[in-house]
């Protein structure tokens, strides 16, 4: 099955990298990487607090022209996706607890982890998979699924391709 990429697989895109390679290969045979919307998000806002800097800058700028060029296919957080969102938040309001020290607010964990359930949700609401780097985050929301869902196709969650 077609996945869909997370934050932390997008992240990983640099000019000239590797999984920049990969991508435009998939797009000039007209099968785009598919991509959350909020990961799109995510990956401009970390750029864009950054600013600043001109590393920071450039790469927005990188980053702007391949999001837009048609190299990935953007999955929208629609009104299905929505309505699973709000199913699995209810499940699982809190994100899975983690063995090292998370340097990141608590408020901001829990931000992050309601972009990871939406992005969850925009896969399972497409019929994809997720590839991710961030399992466990995404089997916590894969589980919230099944038990919500027990006669539906399980979300898959997939090392990435690259």
């Amino acid at each position: 099955m077609t996945a869909l990429w997370d934050t932390s697989v997008v992240s990983r895109l640099q000019p000239d990298g590797l999984v920049q390679e990969y991508v435009m290969g998939r797009s000039i045979v007209g099968d785009p990487v598919r991509v959350a919307a909020v990961s799109l998000l995510e990956v401009t806002y970390g750029y864009q607090r950054r600013i600043r800097d001109p590393r920071f800058r450039a790469l927005l700028a990188w980053f702007t022209r391949l999001a837009t060029a048609d190299a990935f296919h953007a999955v929208p957080f629609d009104g299905r996706a929505a309505l699973v969102a709000g199913r699995i938040r209810a499940e699982t309001p809190h994100p899975p607890a983690t063995r090292r020290h998370d340097p990141r607010s608590k408020t901001m964990r829990q931000a992050a982890w309601l972009l990871d359930i939406q992005i969850g949700a925009t896969a399972y609401a497409a019929g994809l998979d997720v590839a991710t780097e961030n399992r466990r985050d995404f089997e916590t929301v894969a589980g919230a699924l099944g038990r919500l869902f027990p006669c539906a196709e399980a979300l898959a969650v997939v090392e990435p391709p690259v």
